[in-house]
């Protein structure tokens, strides 16, 4: 059977083993993977975009939030105001995510923590050139969105501003294409190595809005060893 990843579906588990590929079999850095992740993200969002002039990013505490903070770091050296609204203490992210989160500091881009957030004073200049990326949640979430995630989730849906996720919406299954309790509704998504299959199913459609899909520069031979999902 012929493999294209630009139109092939995977379960998250699938996208997994692919990453694991690139990485442990090619010899890939994670990070470097992330890097090219994140400027994926901030080319589709100019390019979609292209007078923003505040970028607002929705860091987590996992992998998916490193993209965020490196959308974050490309953007400050383009001379774009930008600010991340963190969720949880960003001194505590390890791994790769805490080489991108280290990446943004080092720009002094404004870090401001959830729970420290005044929505009125930090939207109230970017309601027409501003764009939020969403980089909270990945395609590893499995129960319902609870706490600080789901608010933040309900505050980027009410704000008046675009939003392009980072591989997925937050909330939304990767595998079942069913919201988790709430789920960010993006006008664009930017979808890394595989396209998943609850991005085109079920209520995947309806939140996902336009579809980026960026292997990452990931060897295409590493697709061969991995079934897509049959939707």
């Amino acid at each position: 059977m012929a493999v294209n990843p630009a139109n092939d579906l995977y379960l998250a588990a699938g996208v997994r083993e692919l990453d694991r590929l690139a990485i442990e079999e090619h010899h890939i850095p994670g990070f470097t993977l992330m890097k090219r992740a994140g400027y994926a993200v901030f080319s589709a969002l100019l390019g979609k975009w292209p007078a923003t002039k505040h970028i607002i990013c929705f860091c987590g505490s996992g992998n998916n939030a490193g993209d965020g903070y490196v959308v974050a770091k490309l953007a400050a050296e383009k001379g774009i105001n930008t600010t991340i609204v963190a969720l949880g203490n960003p001194d505590r992210l390890s791994g790769d995510a805490r080489l991108a989160y280290d990446m943004a500091a080092e720009k002094r881009v404004d870090i401001v923590l959830y729970d420290k957030l005044d929505s009125s004073t930090l939207f109230s200049d970017s309601k027409n050139q501003g764009v939020i990326v969403d980089a909270l949640l990945g395609t590893g979430l499995t129960g319902n969105v609870r706490g600080d995630y789901r608010d933040a989730i309900a505050l980027i849906n009410a704000l008046p501003l675009p939003v392009v996720a980072a591989d997925i919406p937050s909330g939304l299954c990767s595998d079942s294409g069913r919201i988790l309790g709430i789920a960010v509704k993006a006008e664009m998504i930017v979808t890394f190595i595989g396209r998943k299959l609850g991005q085109t199913i079920e209520q995947g459609p309806a939140i996902c809005g336009e579809l980026v899909f960026d292997d990452l520069g990931v060897p295409g031979e590493i697709y061969s060893h991995v079934a897509p999902a049959t939707p």
